[in-house]
């Protein structure tokens, strides 16, 4: 395998690098050159792993993984709906136009090989929804705003080390541009606990 993900055996990794090594073994497995339990002894290996050099018998066989594009759009939407999610390679750089329209991006599930990812937007009348990997960041102050609004609840706007930090500008105008992370799967009560509690406060008015 090229040096694209193995640069420098003596050198030391970073989360980021492991993380992008455990993707490189997720695509291996969709392509059939590998089982999945090849896979979670690779996976075991290079999680464990504290330099590059000890990675490469469990990354030697495979050939390098496409490179991802640098550009996509500009993508125009009108009174419909754009929609990417599950496991598709996302570009450094994305423009999207809507309006009238829904636009939904899940990058939780994503192929990501940059640390950083733009995304340019033209919204009128439309709404953006943004589903992150769990610990990335996000940027949204470059997004010029009129009769609009941004909303990022709970994910940091400062870069992290060894996170994706994703970067939205352009122009929203009578729109919205919400990000979030997954839903943790463990708490599932959250999505009817306020309905729960509203309609016990209607039948205590009426039996009152």
């Amino acid at each position: 395998m090229g040096g694209d993900l193995v640069p420098d055996a003596n050198m030391r990794m970073a989360d980021a690098d492991r993380e992008r090594i455990v993707t490189r073994l997720h695509t291996a497995v969709s392509e059939g050159r590998l089982s999945l339990s090849e896979f979670e002894e690779r996976m075991s290996a290079v999680l464990a792993a504290r330099t590059f050099g000890e990675v490469v018998p469990h990354v030697a066989d495979l050939p390098p993984a496409p490179a991802a594009p640098t550009f996509a759009g500009p993508i125009t939407v009108r009174g419909s709906s754009l929609r990417r999610e599950g496991r598709w390679t996302v570009p450094a750089k994305m423009q999207i136009e809507a309006h009238g329209s829904g636009v939904r991006l899940d990058y939780s599930q994503a192929v990501i090989a940059t640390p950083v990812v733009e995304l340019e937007v033209f919204l009128r009348g439309s709404g953006t929804k943004l589903t992150l990997p769990a610990g990335s960041t996000i940027d949204l102050s470059g997004v010029s705003l009129t009769g609009a609004s941004t909303r990022h609840r709970g994910i940091p706007s400062d870069p992290v080390p060894g996170r994706t930090h994703f970067v939205v500008s352009g122009e929203a105008r009578g729109s919205a541009v919400k990000a979030y992370y997954p839903r943790d799967p463990r708490r599932p009560w959250l999505w009817w606990w306020p309905w729960r509690r509203s309609t016990r406060r209607s039948v205590t008015g009426l039996s009152s």
